[in-house]
Order: C-alpha cells, then sequence, then structure tokens
C-alpha cells in the first residue's frame, strides 16, 4: 500500500477544521439520538414525516419531542456535511482524508434520511433496519476521519496520502473497529421491540434490557463477540502505552475508549439491577455511540502513524 505524503500542501485553516468538528459532533449528537429513539420506543412518536401530527412543532407528548429532537438534530447535521464536503472539495483536494469523506458521507445521509422516513411512515424489516443503522455509522466514521486528519494536518506539514496498517497496533485498531460494528448492527437480528440490543447496545447487559428478537446461532454468538470486543478494546489500551510511546495523541484515544467502555459497561449493570430508566438508556447508547466515533479516531491516528514510520 502506498504511504507517500502530500508535501507542502495548502494548510487546513482553523475554519475548515472547526466546521468538520461541527459536523463530526453533530452527526454523533445524531447517531445517539437516534439509539435514544430506538430504544424508548419513540419512531412513531411522529406518526407522519417531514412534519408532526401534520404540524412543524410535536404535541406536548414525551414520544414526540424526542423524535421532533432527532429530526431537528438530523436537520442540523446535513448542511453541516454537505458544506463541509463543498469546502474540502474545492480547497483540499490535495488532503484526500480531509476532502472527500464528507462527499461520500451525503450519498449515506441521503439514505439515512430515505430509511427514516419509511421507518416512520411504514416500519423497516430487520435487514433493511440494519442497512439504515450501518448507513448511520458510515456517516459519523467518515466525518471522524476527515475532522480527525485535518486537525493532524495542522500539526503535520506531510500528511501521509494513504492510511497504512503495517504495524501490529495498527492492524488490532482496525480488526476492533469491524468487530465493534458487526456486534452493533447484529443487534437489529437479535433484539426485539424496544430491546438495548437493537438500539446501540453492548450485549453484556443488552440481552437482559427488552424482549428478545431472533432465535438460533447469532443470538447465542453475539455475546460471545461482545467480550471478545471488550478484550480487543482492552488490549488496545495496553498495548498503547507499551508501543505508542512516542505518539501521545494515539496512546490519549486509546486510554479514552478503554475508560469510555468501562463506564458503559457500569451503566449496563445499573440498568440490569435497578431496571430501565430514559436518563440511564440515553446515557447508555450516548456512550456507546461515543465508542464507536473515538475507536474511528484511534484507527485513523494509528494508520497515519503507521504510514510516516513507514514512508
Amino acid at each position: 500500500m502506498s504511504t507517500s505524503s502530500t508535501a507542502g500542501h495548502l494548510p487546513v485553516v482553523n475554519r475548515h477544521r472547526y466546521l468538520l468538528l461541527a459536523a463530526a459532533a453533530t452527526t454523533y449528537l445524531l447517531v445517539s439520538m437516534g439509539g435514544v429513539v430506538c430504544v424508548t420506543g419513540a419512531a412513531r412518536g411522529c406518526p407522519d414525516w417531514p412534519g408532526c401530527y401534520g404540524q412543524i412543532l410535536p404535541p406536548a407528548r414525551p414520544d414526540a419531542i424526542i423524535e421532533f429532537v432527532h429530526r431537528f438534530v438530523a436537520l442540523l447535521a446535513g448542511p453541516l456535511i454537505i458544506t463541509s464536503a463543498i469546502v474540502g472539495v474545492i480547497k483540499y483536494r490535495s488532503l484526500p482524508w480531509v476532502a472527500w469523506p464528507p462527499v461520500v458521507a451525503i450519498v449515506f445521509t441521503i439514505a439515512v434520511v430515505i430509511f427514516g422516513a419509511f421507518a416512520v411512515l411504514r416500519g423497516l424489516p430487520p435487514v433493511i433496519a440494519a442497512i439504515d443503522f450501518s448507513s448511520a455509522l458510515t456517516v459519523l466514521a467518515l466525518m471522524v476521519t476527515a475532522t480527525v486528519a485535518a486537525f493532524h494536518a495542522s500539526s503535520h506539514p506531510a500528511l501521509p496520502v494513504r492510511l497504512s496498517f503495517r504495524s501490529g497496533f495498527a492492524r488490532l485498531t482496525l480488526v476492533t473497529l469491524a468487530v465493534v460494528f458487526i456486534l452493533l448492527v447484529s443487534g437489529i437480528f437479535v433484539g426485539g421491540e424496544g430491546s438495548l440490543a437493537r438500539c446501540l447496545g453492548w450485549p453484556l447487559y443488552g440481552a437482559a434490557l427488552g424482549p428478545a428478537g431472533s432465535s438460533g446461532w447469532l443470538q447465542t454468538a453475539r455475546p460471545v463477540l461482545g467480550v471478545g470486543a471488550a478484550v480487543l478494546v482492552a488490549a488496545i489500551a495496553v498495548q498503547a502505552r507499551r508501543s505508542q510511546g512516542a505518539q501521545e495523541p494515539v496512546r490519549s484515544v486509546a486510554t479514552a475508549v478503554g475508560v469510555l467502555l468501562l463506564v458503559e459497561l457500569l451503566v449496563g449493570v445499573i440498568l440490569v439491577a435497578l431496571g430501565p430508566s430514559m436518563g440511564l438508556l440515553a446515557i447508555y447508547v450516548a456512550l456507546a455511540a461515543a465508542v464507536w466515533a473515538l475507536l474511528v479516531a484511534l484507527v485513523v491516528l494509528a494508520g497515519l502513524a503507521s504510514a510516516t514510520a513507514t514512508a
């Protein structure tokens, strides 16, 4: 894999870096709110689309308000992603990891909007719901990728054109990201309506929080996959301290991923012990989305570090 660098590229100005950061943060909120809508059963809180009971503002009902906030965040995220893509293509085409992820994100964002409308009006079968959820996670991953690359470029004049995963640590982060992606998306097939497993739930505790969906090998395999993902995250945190001594951003993000996962598991324990509450459920799915976003950031940072080391 080529890891040539773009020497002498146009510096990424602060305005564009913070535009990307705003787009990534809003996309994170969108994914988190999608999890909240799912776990609270608020997807039908507004039975029509794009309005809510034929009005611009929702009625004073919790489910309608939750669904309306979800739509409002989507309304903010779309223009930010589009603006990031336009500016990136015009000014930063020499930095592909800054310019092109938002462009690709537009395609997946359109898919999320279309699927979201069908989910409200008709509901989605599990396979389509899984594609919808995968698209949302992909949009967040793409925006995080562009944001990390833009901030990395501010302190590294020669930004690698491609990521490299030749180092053992970089490959470990990539495998962990793939496992967590499969873990999160597979919840669509094993969790029943309103189950936390279906809504960004980590399977170590998701099975006890809502009705089960399909049975069979996937129901059995997913908890095993969840344990494996937790072990991989722990390995990342340990290996980052052992092998990434010169890469402070990598070590910091790896530590943050491990800490967030521990907090998420603790919240899961509390949910199992005390029973579901809207506040704890919202925290749980927000932590799950944060773990995903930080894992993406870690993969990008590790790939950039590996590319620089092998250039």
